[in-house]
């Protein structure tokens, strides 16, 4: 069963995560809040001032843009075939995963152990990206490895 995204969804993902970078240096890196992203939009729920729900409220979403563009971004370059999506490729895929977890699991009991007060916070937002960005290293890092290793092999032979 081959649940992978067509191989077009990774140029579309590498278009996403860029705007996505860019967008967050603008709104991050430079603390710029540019009016365009001043909108009304609907709420499940929201909590500023006052509580709403399910109501229309207006809002900055310049972070939410970030967000919504580098995380899709990110999944469309994880979640799409290789040019040559053989088993090798598929066996190496799950060992990301699983290593990715490690990592990842490893990264935020040292957050709860070690960092504490409002930086903690900016983990967790951290920890919304740093799966996809660990798996997209680790990933790419294990072919590397192979090819260097099929290489080997063949100039050994």
């Amino acid at each position: 069963m081959n649940i992978l995204l067509p191989r077009k969804f990774r140029l579309a993902g590498f278009i996403l995560a860029f705007i996505g970078i860019v967008l967050g240096v603008i709104r991050f890196y430079f603390d710029i809040k540019l009016k365009i992203f001043d909108v009304k939009v609907f709420a499940v729920y929201s909590k500023y001032f006052e509580t709403n729900y399910l109501s229309i409220i207006s809002n900055h979403v310049s972070e939410e843009l970030t967000a919504l563009f580098l995380i899709t971004g990110l999944f469309f370059i994880c979640f799409s075939k290789e040019k040559d999506e053989t088993e090798s490729i598929q066996t190496i895929r799950l060992k990301s995963f699983l290593l990715t977890f490690y990592l990842n699991t490893a990264f935020i009991l040292f957050s709860f152990l070690f960092i504490y007060g409002f930086v903690f916070i900016h983990i967790l937002i951290i920890n919304l990206f740093s799966p996809l960005i660990i798996f997209i290293i680790v990933f790419n890092w294990l072919k590397f490895k192979a090819k260097q290793k099929s290489k080997n092999n063949l100039s050994i032979s």
